[in-house]
């Protein structure tokens, strides 16, 4: 039997995590975009290298761009055991805009936690004197989550594939159709993947929509398609709430999502700004179904980005994740639109550049690259 739980912040998510991994018994995959060489990742690596020490086949795979700061020194020790580190995409290959921005371990095939959450300080205890950021992970037990080492095993493959052939063979590509049925599903998606899965099945969702979408999400300058769905949501009577930072971890992304207000506000949709700590959460609670993973609902996430993300059925998780929502809408403030209205002309001209930097230029250089790739 499939057991989930959906859990909060590092405080919750950490200790779980290492818990799973010291009782590892033959294989630990772990899968990154930030692990950072601070107290939080070198506790991890710790407890990684106790586990490839006792015999567990210990596979690591990082983005070489989210885990920059890390050398090849750092992996030396868990090497030394018999642990296996790969770099997604190492910079020098000038594969910059394609990044895997998944995170995910897997222990003996049977235990997966699938998240937002990267290991680095921020997430854990928090950084330069900041609060620990808002951010959560699905913890999986059962035999379903088996089906996730393929995910890793393909991810592994990919580190190293030059993208010509990746584009041109469709290395790892399912063509399974997206169905939103049953207790428990998971997509992964890609710029090598047409079917574009994740932004389907959340198109989807928000089309099928009858009573409530609550989004929180760390990023958040979808596609024209996905702003017209919600529209069409509200306008059927269904009630959209979006929850997003304060202050953003990445400014230029903080910008462009306040850019975006007038039109959400003027679609009827409600805009909150968590204030405590940076909400790097990617959560969404459509009806009865919870949608959670690394998958922002901004273009990188849907167009270049690697992605993982789970959608879940399960009564009690997404009361779970109501819950939590209902709480962090406690600890934000309301932004109202004849205030927002009111913001100063050099702070619309940073929205208005940072939008289209973000949704214009990112997407221009990540084609000029794919193409040059290809050819």
């Amino acid at each position: 039997m499939t057991t989930i739980r959906l859990l909060k912040n590092g405080n919750e998510i950490f200790p779980a995590m290492l818990a799973t991994i010291d009782k590892a018994e033959s294989s630990i995959a772990l899968e990154m975009y930030i692990f950072a060489d601070d107290e939080t990742g070198r506790e991890f690596y710790m407890h990684l290298c106790q586990a490839a020490k006792r015999g567990v086949q210990v596979m690591v795979l990082v983005d070489a761009w989210g885990s920059w700061t890390l050398t090849t020194e750092f992996w030396k020790e868990l090497r030394m055991y018999g642990g296996m580190v790969r770099w997604f995409h190492p910079l020098f290959r000038g594969l910059l805009p394609f990044r895997n921005h998944r995170k995910l371990l897997l222990v003996d095939d049977c235990v997966a936690f699938i998240g937002g959450i990267n290991i680095a300080n921020e997430y854990n205890n928090g950084s330069r004197g900041e609060p620990p950021w808002r951010d959560n992970a699905l913890e999986i037990s059962g035999r379903e989550v088996a089906r996730l080492r393929r995910s890793f095993l393909r991810m592994w493959v990919k580190a190293d594939t030059p993208y010509r052939r990746l584009f041109h063979s469709r290395i790892g590509i399912h063509h399974e159709p997206i169905v939103l049925e049953g207790r428990l599903r998971f997509l992964e998606s890609g710029p090598d993947n047409p079917l574009q899965p994740i932004r389907k099945a959340y198109h989807q969702l928000v089309s099928s929509a009858t009573r409530n979408i609550d989004l929180a999400m760390s990023y958040f300058y979808p596609s024209g398609r996905m702003l017209r769905a919600l529209r069409r949501a509200v306008r059927r009577g269904v009630r959209v709430r979006l929850i997003v930072p304060q202050k953003s971890d990445v400014i230029i992304s903080g910008w462009a999502t306040h850019g975006l207000y007038g039109r959400l506000l003027r679609a009827g949709i409600e805009v909150w700004e968590y204030e405590p700590a940076m909400m790097h959460a990617k959560i969404a609670i459509i009806d009865d179904s919870l949608v959670a993973g690394s998958a922002n609902l901004d273009l990188r996430s849907g167009r270049i980005n690697h992605e993982l993300v789970v959608i879940v059925t399960d009564p009690a998780i997404v009361a779970k994740a109501r819950g939590d929502f209902e709480n962090d809408l406690r600890s934000s403030r309301q932004i109202i639109h004849e205030q927002w209205k009111k913001r100063p002309f050099p702070q619309k001209v940073k929205e208005r550049l940072s939008y289209f930097f973000l949704v214009r230029a990112d997407m221009f250089v990540a084609k000029m690259e794919m193409m040059r790739k290809m050819r």
